[in-house]
């Protein structure tokens, strides 16, 4: 049987257990804390893409954009003229349009020009053809210096579109449909090409210059637009 005990005999017992069990966990050892671990930082990849991989990239993005124009019908033409509110906007589409007929006759493409933004929305779904649309803006009549920009772009309308998302929405059930699965009336962008000119003198001075841009743009998808749908 281990009898307590007291006294200084005692009190010097319990200070040497005390001394081991701090030695045990290294407290009082002299040796400083450890200092707390760093936070693990990571380093950007590096790697880079060589030539020859960007360049086949390239090729399929461009393989891919080119196949999106395969199979259309025909062309919707829209520059604005009615619509126009800006005298210089009027006067390129004007002439855009007047030009527009012998530029699709090169290439042998059925169109139809738009008269107006009804003809633009209601024409690509009654034919089912692609839109190309001339979209311009100009600074205001008489602000110097003045410019014009403008983007030709060729559009897909579909009159159904909706996004199959029931792998979204598994428990939808009996609830309301997501917005994603109702039917939509959506213009796809599958070709643009964009011009920006400025002048320290009217406007006006910019006319040519947009009427030229805007028609080297529309030679350039009726060239990939051809060569997709006749493999040239």
């Amino acid at each position: 049987m281990n009898v307590q005990k007291n006294g200084p005999e005692g009190i010097a017992s319990r200070l040497k257990l005390a001394a081991a069990m701090l030695l045990m966990f290294g407290w009082g050892s002299g040796q400083a804390e450890p200092e707390p671990a760093q936070p693990q930082t990571f380093s950007p990849d590096t790697a880079s893409i060589s030539p020859a991989v960007k360049q086949k990239v390239l090729e399929h993005m461009k393989q891919t954009n080119l196949e999106r124009l395969k199979g259309w019908p025909g062309i919707i033409f829209y520059c604005p003229v009615e619509e126009a509110e800006n005298p210089a906007v009027k006067a390129i589409c004007t002439a855009v349009n007047a030009d527009v007929g012998n530029l699709m006759a090169e290439y042998k493409v059925p169109f139809q020009i738009a008269k107006s933004s009804f003809d633009r929305h209601f024409l690509p779904h009654m034919s089912g053809r692609l839109l190309l649309v001339v979209d311009l803006a100009a600074t205001p009549v008489g602000a110097q210096p003045a410019a014009i920009s403008g983007e030709v772009q060729g559009l897909a309308h579909y009159a159904h579109a909706v996004n199959w998302s029931s792998e979204l929405y598994p428990d939808a059930g009996g609830k309301d449909k997501s917005p994603l699965e109702v039917p939509q009336h959506v213009d796809a962008l599958l070709w643009e090409s964009n011009f920006i000119f400025a002048t320290p003198a009217d406007q006006s001075t910019l006319v040519e210059q947009s009427k030229a841009a805007i028609e080297e743009r529309i030679r350039n998808f009726l060239a990939e637009f051809d060569r997709i749908n006749h493999k040239r």
